[in-house]
């Protein structure tokens, strides 16, 4: 029977997190979407990039919001 692709994620995620820490993961998700919103914009799609750097703003806010 294959996975379902949900659950092979949150088990990929899983392991990421125990593997790196969960600070770390996000910290990389926020990094990507940043850089994905910045190849966007370059590529004049303006607001599908807002929505990728808002998503890695939030992100960001997150880790900000644990403090060091």
């Amino acid at each position: 029977m294959v996975e379902p692709k949900d659950e092979k994620l949150i088990r990929s995620l899983n392991q990421l997190i125990e593997e790196h820490g969960i600070k770390t993961v996000i910290q990389g998700l926020a990094s990507h979407c940043q850089k994905e919103a910045d190849f966007l914009k370059k590529d004049r799609s303006t607001d599908l990039a807002n929505n990728w750097q808002k998503a890695g703003e939030s992100l960001q806010a997150i880790i900000d919001s644990w403090g060091t």
